[in-house]
């Protein structure tokens, strides 16, 4: 392992550290020059690098890795990187990125950038091989990142590829000759004889869905292709399939989609998924609906004499008490700067009067427990039945919630604490 750390204590507590997990030899240097020397007198397994350094820093050393051709593991441990450094370092050819002292993460991560450097290094073994060797068809297979095997009609298989090994654990010889019974759970294992006796009633290829745990202990999400072969005779070979591992597709899809429907700040739903909510709910069978709109009081005030982080941390606040007010089922929003909307389903003005005194409750609770700015809310709530237009209620709401603020007798933080008049005028 290759240091590039200029803290000589930094770099022996990260050594020792990591002899817990690994054996170890590592050199450290904190110049370009000496990184240059070390890269040229010693083959490395991987480089760990502070980000800040005084005479050295990670994305000078990438730059010397790419001009000379070095293809390894980098990863930044620092104490001060940000975001904007992290996803800098990224784009200029870091593998990762960990805070100092969070081996929790660093080490899974250097077994990751390990093995993914073992994969690229074997990927250009199998293509050297390619060339001087006969054996084309599993120098082609053990160049594809992808897990592949090959199985008979009953299952047994009659080889794999280098990722099938990682994926399952198992080095080909101890996979060749074995069922998917000695791979994986035996339910999983049912689930996929059945799948492959199907294929083989009716042939082609199939595609579907499924989730397997890796050799690491993982469960990931995968897209399993198989297709049928023949042998020399036209009998039937058996089938042969690969695994796309879509985990990270899914996981950014995920978060995309909460993206699409969540507000950055407060983590509550968004105006268009509130949106979609009142079509929702304008169609169904929940009523009576009932929309509260509040609204943060002085918001203004307080970005202007207390900055706007006072006020991003003021909406928090609110939206934190909105959600505790309010039934699970019921769908809190922010659907703007300063204000939020409730929709609650088979809700009467009973419930929501129930809500709006909780609300109160926990309001008197933080003001009186929290220093300035305290937090105050104009409210409005309307209800509608059965062929009511909801886009209708919610603007009922709004209405009563700006004559509520309009009528605010309070005029001063300290009048106002706790303050929450009544909704309906």
């Amino acid at each position: 392992m290759l240091i590039i750390e200029d803290s000589e204590d930094d770099c022996f507590l990260l050594a020792r550290a990591l002899r817990q997990e690994f054996g170890l030899s590592y050199e450290r240097v904190d110049t370009a020059d000496a990184f240059r020397t070390a890269l040229l007198t010693r083959q490395w397994d991987i480089v760990l690098s502070d980000y800040f350094m005084p005479r050295f820093d990670a994305l000078a050393a990438l730059k010397i890795l790419q001009e000379q051709e070095k293809d390894l593991p980098f990863i930044i441990v620092s104490g001060k990187i940000g975001e904007l450094e992290a996803v800098r370092a990224m784009k200029g050819g870091a593998h990762d990125y960990i805070m100092k002292g969070d081996q929790a993460r660093l080490i899974p991560a250097i077994r990751r950038e390990l093995r993914e450097a073992a994969v690229r290094e074997e990927r250009r073994r199998a293509e050297h091989d390619l060339h001087e060797q006969f054996h084309f068809r599993q120098a082609l297979i053990d160049s594809i990142p992808a897990p592949i095997f090959f199985a008979n009609p009953d299952g047994v298989f009659l080889g794999c590829n280098k990722a099938f090994e990682n994926f399952s654990g198992l080095v080909q010889s101890k996979i060749v000759g074995k069922t998917i019974f000695d791979i994986v759970p035996r339910p999983l294992a049912e689930r996929f004889e059945e799948s492959d006796r199907e294929l083989f009633r009716h042939g082609g290829t199939q595609i579907y869905e499924s989730s397997i745990s890796f050799a690491d202990g993982a469960i990931h999400d995968v897209i399993f292709y198989k297709a049928t072969f023949n042998n020399v005779d036209n009998s039937l070979g058996g089938l042969v399939g690969t695994i796309l591992d879509i985990t990270e597709r899914k996981q950014t899809e995920e978060k995309l989609r909460y993206m699409s429907t969540h507000d950055a700040l407060t983590g509550l739903y968004n105006r268009a998924y509130f949106q979609e909510e009142m079509e929702r709910l304008e169609q169904g069978r929940q009523f009576p609906v009932s929309i509260v709109v509040a609204d943060v009081d002085r918001l203004k005030n307080v970005n202007d004499t207390l900055g706007h982080a006072a006020g991003d941390e003021l909406i928090i606040r609110a939206a934190l008490l909105l959600k505790g007010a309010f039934r699970a089922e019921d769908v809190v929003a922010r659907i703007g700067g300063d204000e939020f909307a409730i929709l609650l389903p088979s809700a009467d003005s009973v419930a929501v009067d129930e809500a709006l005194h909780r609300l109160a409750a926990k309001l008197k609770s933080y003001n009186e427990s929290n220093e300035e700015p305290a937090l105050s809310m104009s409210l409005g709530a309307a209800t509608a039945v059965k062929g009511d237009r909801l886009e209708e209620t919610l603007r009922l709401a709004d209405k009563r919630m700006y004559h509520d603020k309009s009528t605010k007798s309070c005029v001063t933080a300290e009048g106002c604490r706790g303050d929450i008049s009544s909704p309906h005028p």
